[in-house]
Formats: C-alpha cells, sequence, structure tokens
C-alpha cells in the first residue's frame, strides 16, 4: 500500500499491465506452495497452461484448448513421489 500511495508502483517493479490478474496469480501460486508445505501428503502444484483459446480471450489464444488441457492433465498423472508446491509453465517446471 506504501508504494501506491506514495505513487511509485512502475518505479518498484509492480507489474502495470494486467496488473491486478498477475498480482493475484502471483498470490496464489504462493499460496501453493503454503499449502504444499501444510499437506506433505498431497501433491499441490500451479500451472500456467500457456494462451489457450477460450472465450475469456474471445479465442484469441495461440493454443488450442486440446493442447492446454495437456499441461493440467500431465501434473494430475505425476507419480505420488512427483513435485509439489512447483509452478509449470505448460509442461516444464518453472521457477517464481
Amino acid at each position: 500500500m506504501n508504494d501506491f500511495k506514495e505513487d511509485s508502483l512502475e518505479a518498484k517493479g509492480w507489474p502495470t499491465l494486467l496488473a491486478t490478474y498477475s498480482i493475484s496469480k502471483a498470490a496464489m501460486n504462493g499460496y501453493a506452495r503454503v499449502l504444499a508445505k501444510k499437506y506433505p501428503g498431497f501433491q499441490i502444484n500451479c500451472v500456467c497452461p500457456g494462451s489457450v483459446k477460450t472465450d475469456i480471450n474471445y479465442n484469441t489464444g495461440l493454443l488450442p484448448v486440446e493442447e492446454g488441457a495437456e499441461s493440467a492433465v500431465r501434473l494430475v498423472l505425476l507419480p505420488n513421489n512427483g513435485p509439489s508446491g512447483h509452478f509449470f509453465v505448460r509442461m516444464a517446471q518453472s521457477e517464481f
């Protein structure tokens, strides 16, 4: 809030394009890490399927729905000892 009150969001590196969307995704990724630590018996991850053609973006995405879904299906099919608390971009594990 201080950065906002001081009108220094851009100078301090806060996103300006689709800011609320970007920040909500960062919060969701952080929460996934918290849940993964709290519930070690579960595999809790986040995935960005890429720019998928859907109604929400008026079908302007680059990938068909089937390719976008592959990312989520891959996570569901990970072995029981697979990663937890991670972020994936399409099929690859990524850093936050």
